[in-house]
């Protein structure tokens, strides 16, 4: 390198450039253009940050599928035990009703994908339960007014006492009870608790046998 440059000036050693007017001294070797380009790089973009895996929402009232697959699976119950009615088989809805809520549990899995556990199943079978009370409390609340309208209460309740082969006074009880609003209403009262704990629990435990078949979820 020349130790002094053109405008006069004495160059510092291993310069570049004059440090008075600027004159390139001598051209960057490889190595040395390699760090500079290294040290002029910007700095790597981070990466954008992994959205978290959405979190299991479990059964209930709030999740949607589990409506929707509570009232499909009450439909179908419902449907059952009026046919068995009418085929003279009334006592087949303790099965009708823990078939409505395997079914419901079976069905809202293969709708998630995810498997439930055996309360998570049994809270979807609770949920087909209660749709199941609410139709046929629509159902029975219509009858009920339609044959008060008509004066055939008694009458149709005497034949429903007929096939049961239960005793025929409790048709006269009947009579005194209707006699009674007020005892009437709290025997109204208490048949629907017993209804709704009856369809509630076996359509809980029919749930909870649907989810068994898979397993708890991982």
């Amino acid at each position: 390198m020349e130790p002094f440059c053109t405008c006069g000036a004495k160059l510092v050693e291993d310069a570049l450039f004059c440090h008075r007017c600027g004159r390139p001294v001598r051209a960057l070797t490889a190595e040395e253009h390699g760090e500079a380009e290294t040290q002029e790089e910007p700095e790597a973009v981070s990466a954008a940050p992994v959205p978290p895996a959405p979190e299991f929402q479990a059964p209930g009232f709030q999740s949607s599928t589990a409506v929707r697959v509570g009232f499909v699976a009450a439909v179908l119950v419902q449907l059952a035990s009026i046919l068995s009615a009418i085929a003279g088989a009334s006592l087949l809805m303790p099965l009708l009703l823990l078939g409505g809520g395997f079914y419901s549990a079976v069905l809202y899995m293969r709708r998630t994908g995810a498997p439930l556990s055996a309360v998570e199943g049994a809270r979807v079978g609770w949920i087909t339960g209660i749709f199941t009370f609410v139709i046929a409390t629509v159902f029975f609340t219509a009858g009920m007014a339609l044959l008060s309208s008509s004066g055939e209460l008694v009458k149709a309740y005497e034949e429903s006492l007929a096939k049961m082969n239960l005793p025929s006074d409790s048709a006269e009880k009947l009579r005194r009870l209707l006699a009674e609003p007020r005892s009437f209403a709290l025997t109204l009262i208490a048949g629907l608790v017993f209804q709704f704990l009856f369809l509630t629990i076996f359509c809980s435990l029919g749930g909870m046998l649907g989810a068994r078949l898979r397993g708890p979820r991982q």
